[in-house]
C-alpha cells in the first residue's frame, strides 16, 4: 500500500503527513498542541486538510513527535465536532470525544520517527508453534511483590522467562488495543491502532514484543475485528453522521454484540487491514487471532486476510472460527482456526462420558490440508476459564457442562489425585496429539481454588473474590509437578518432529480398559503414544499395546504418572526397552490415567 494511502498520522520528514477518511465533512482540520493533556492555550495550532474524494490530508511542517492532535470536523448540518483519530498509534486514555467537551482531557499522540533496536527474530514455521496464552492485566501484581491492581507490558516483560523455561515458543496475548476504562478482558475495542494505556504506550510494546523475541518467544496478537466497545468507541458517529452508526458501522453485520463494522465497504476493509499491518510493521508480530471471525462476513474479511498472506506470508493467522470449518482455512486464506471440541470433548471424556471415544474423536484434522490448521487447547482457552458472571455465565451454576472454571476445578478440584492426574493427561495428550498446542495461563500450575476463587479465571475481583494469576501458588508442590509435566511435555515435542508432523495412526483401542494408542512419523523418528482414560493400573510389564505393524526395540520418553510429576515411582518403565514381540505388541507397565510414550530406537 503507498505510504500517502495509509490513514493516520506518520512521520514526513521535518513534519507529520496526516490522512483521515470523513465523507460526510464539509471541512476537517488537524489541532495539534503539546501535551501532557489537552488543554487549550495560545500555542495550540490548526491546520487544514484538503479534500481527494473521501479523504482528507495535508503535511503540517510545524508537527512534531510527542504532540498532542486532533480531528476538527465540520459536519453537514453545520455543526463543528473534534474527534480523535481513528488510527491514531496512540492515546492518552480510552475516555474519548465523541464529538463532546472539546475541552475533554484526551488526545492521540504523534509518535517518533526513531528506530527502534529490534534484535533479529525469526516466525517459528506453523507446525512450531506451542502457544501460552495470556491476559496483561492480570498477569502481574498479584502475589509477585508488585501488589498492584493492573499490570503493564513492563511488569509482563519480566516474567516471560517463566514462559520460555517450561518449553513454549509463543506468547498470545488477549487484545491490547485501547478499550473502556482501565481493566477488561479486552474484546471491548476503544481505539484499533492504540495500544492500551493503563499497559503501556507503543514503546513499552515494543520492548515487551522485542524483550520475548531475543527469550526464543514468538508474539501473536488477538484482535478484534468483528465489534467495537459500547462505550469510548472512536469509530462510532465518526464524521458526524450516525446513521446506524455512521460510516464505520452503516449497513454493517449485527453480532452477538451489537451493530459490527460495515465489512461491505472498501474503506472498512482498508481500516482492518491497515491496522493488520501495523501489528507486523510496527510491534513485529508473528501472527494475528482474529476473534469471533463468524460475526464477519466471510467473503469481505478474506478479502483482507488474502493481502495478509500476500504481504506477510510467514506470519501465523488464526481464526476463532466456531464451530470450526475448513472453509476459513479453504477459502477464507487463515493458516489456521481455533478446535474448541479439543477441550469440551476431552473434559467430557475426563469426567467419565464415553472417554475413548470421545478421545478418538479428537486426533484427526479431517478436512483440513494440515494438522496446524487447528489450533487445540486441551485444558481449556480464557473463554472456557474465565467468567464475567461471578461464575455463573451460561449458567455454569447449574450446567457443569458449560461452566466456566479450570479444568482441574471442573474433575474435581485442586486437591483432588485424580483431577491432577487427568490435567497432566490432557496436557501429554495435547502436546502428542496432531495440531498446535495452546495452553491458558494459570493451567500450567493447576491455579484453581482455593487460590483463585471459585476456580475460574477474571481480569481482577467480582463478587466472588480476586481471579488474577496468583504467583504465590507457582513455588507450591502441587504446582511444581503441573510446571514439570508441562515443560517435560513441551521438550518431548521439541526433540520428536514426529509430534510435529502431518502424521497419524491409530494402532489400539482397548473399550473394556479405556486405552487408545496411535503412532506419529517423521523420517526415522517415530513415536508412539498410549493414552489409559481407565482407572486400571497394568503392571509387571503385562500390557500388550499394538505398535500397529512396527517392529523394533522401544525406549520410553514420557510417563505422565511419574513421581517428578504427581505419580509414583515405577509407575512406567523407566530402564526397560522392550522390543515389539511376535504378536505384533510391546509389553508394558501401564497407570492409569495416564499418557506415556515410546521412542523406536
Amino acid at each position: 500500500m503507498n505510504l500517502d494511502q495509509r490513514i493516520g498520522a506518520r512521520s514526513a520528514g521535518e513534519g507529520f503527513f496526516f490522512r483521515v477518511w470523513a465523507p460526510h465533512a464539509t471541512a476537517v482540520s488537524v489541532v495539534i498542541q503539546d501535551g501532557p493533556y489537552w488543554e487549550r492555550t495560545d500555542r495550540t495550532t490548526e491546520h487544514p486538510l484538503v479534500r481527494c474524494g473521501d479523504y482528507w490530508s495535508a503535511t503540517v511542517a510545524r508537527a512534531r513527535a510527542d504532540q498532542l492532535y486532533r480531528f476538527r470536523i465540520r459536519c453537514s448540518d453545520g455543526s463543528v465536532i473534534e474527534q480523535i483519530d481513528p488510527a491514531a498509534r496512540d492515546v492518552i486514555s480510552s475516555a474519548l470525544t465523541r464529538g463532546g467537551d472539546p475541552d475533554n482531557h484526551n488526545g492521540a499522540v504523534m509518535l517518533s520517527d526513531e528506530a527502534f533496536p529490534w534484535a533479529p527474530f525469526v516466525t517459528p514455521r506453523f507446525e512450531n508453534f506451542i502457544i501460552y496464552q495470556l491476559h496483561v492485566g492480570s498477569f502481574a501484581g498479584r502475589g509477585d511483590g508488585l501488589e498492584k491492581v493492573g499490570a503493564t507490558f513492563g511488569d509482563v516483560e519480566g516474567k516471560l522467562p517463566y514462559i520460555r523455561e517450561m518449553g513454549f515458543n509463543c506468547v498470545q496475548l488477549l487484545p491490547i488495543h485501547e478499550f473502556a476504562m482501565d481493566r477488561s478482558w479486552g474484546y471491548n475495542p476503544a481505539s484499533f491502532f492504540a495500544p492500551e494505556s493503563s499497559y503501556g504506550g507503543p514503546t513499552q510494546l515494543r520492548q515487551f514484543v522485542d524483550t520475548a523475541h531475543r527469550l526464543g518467544l514468538a508474539v501473536i496478537f488477538d484482535v478484534v475485528y468483528n465489534h467495537a466497545g459500547p462505550d469510548d468507541n472512536v469509530l462510532w458517529a465518526f464524521d458526524g453522521d450516525s446513521t446506524d452508526g455512521g460510516i464505520y458501522f452503516e449497513g454493517g453485520q449485527m453480532t452477538d454484540w451489537g451493530r459490527g463494522p460495515a465489512w461491505w465497504k472498501q474503506e472498512v476493509q482498508d481500516f482492518f487491514y491497515q491496522n493488520a499491518r501495523m501489528y507486523f510493521e510496527d510491534y513485529r508480530a508473528d501472527g494475528l487471532r482474529f476473534d469471533a471471525t463468524t460475526q464477519i462476513n466471510g467473503e469481505h474479511l478474506r478479502r483482507v486476510v488474502d493481502r495478509l498472506r500476500r504481504d506477510f506470508p510467514d506470519k501465523y493467522l488464526i481464526a476463532e472460527h466456531l464451530p470450526d470449518n475448513p472453509w476459513i482455512i479453504d477459502r477464507g486464506r487463515f493458516c489456521a482456526t481455533w478446535d474448541a471440541d479439543a477441550h469440551h470433548e476431552c473434559q467430557r471424556a475426563l469426567a467419565g462420558q464415553e472417554p475413548l471415544r470421545k478421545v478418538r474423536g479428537l486426533l484427526g484434522w479431517e478436512g483440513y490440508g494440515n494438522a496446524w490448521n487447528l489450533v487445540r487447547y486441551t485444558l481449556g482457552s480464557h473463554d472456557d476459564i474465565g467468567d464475567q458472571k461471578n461464575g455463573d455465565a451460561e449458567d455454569g451454576l447449574s450446567n457443569w457442562d458449560k461452566r466456566h472454571r479450570y479444568l482441574v476445578d471442573q474433575l474435581g478440584g485442586r486437591l483432588d489425585w485424580s483431577a491432577r492426574a487427568k490435567c497432566r493427561l490432557a496436557w501429554a495428550l495435547n502436546v502428542c496429539m496432531p495440531g498446535t498446542p495452546m495452553l491458558f495461563m494459570g493451567s500450567e500450575c493447576l491455579m484453581a481454588s482455593p487460590h483463585v476463587a471459585w476456580g475460574y479465571w477474571h481480569d481482577g475481583v467480582d463478587a466472588r473474590g480476586d481471579h488474577r494469576f496468583q504467583w504465590r501458588v507457582v513455588a507450591d508442590d502441587l504446582a511444581g509437578e503441573m510446571r514439570r509435566l508441562v515443560g517435560t511435555c513441551n521438550a518431548l515435542r521439541w526433540r520428536n518432529p514426529a509430534l510435529r508432523a502431518d502424521s497419524l495412526c491409530v494402532t489400539h483401542e482397548d473399550q473394556d480398559n479405556q486405552v487408545l494408542a496411535f503412532t506419529r512419523a517423521s523420517g526415522d523418528n517415530l513415536v508412539l503414544v498410549v493414552v489409559n482414560l481407565g482407572e486400571r493400573n497394568f503392571g509387571d510389564h503385562g500390557y500388550g499395546v499394538r505398535t500397529g505393524g512396527n517392529h523394533g526395540q522401544w525406549e520410553q520418553i514420557l510417563c505422565t504418572q511419574d513421581a517428578a510429576h504427581g505419580g509414583w515411582d515405577g509407575a512406567g518403565n523407566a530402564y526397560y526397552q522392550p522390543f515389539t514381540t511376535s504378536d505384533g505388541q510391546l509389553y508394558i507397565n501401564l497407570p492409569k490415567l495416564s499418557v506415556l510414550a515410546f521412542r523406536r530406537l
